[in-house]
């Protein structure tokens, strides 16, 4: 999927779209693109997602 893909921007974008779509499978995602990822900009995607579409315990951890 795009949390692969090659560029930063596009990984960073589909991290964004994830966390306004929200729900169960997004959140796995991007919890697992934030473990993985190694460019900066791309984790405080991951993490900003995250935060709109997780639950309230996840958005102040996060």
């Amino acid at each position: 999927g795009a949390l692969h893909d090659d560029e930063t921007l596009v990984r960073g974008h589909a991290a964004w779209a994830l966390g306004r779509l929200g729900g169960p499978a997004a959140r796995q995602a991007l919890a697992l693109a934030l473990r993985r990822e190694a460019d900066p900009w791309v984790r405080d995607e991951c993490g900003l997602a995250l935060r709109e579409c997780g639950p309230p315990a996840v958005r102040s951890a996060v």
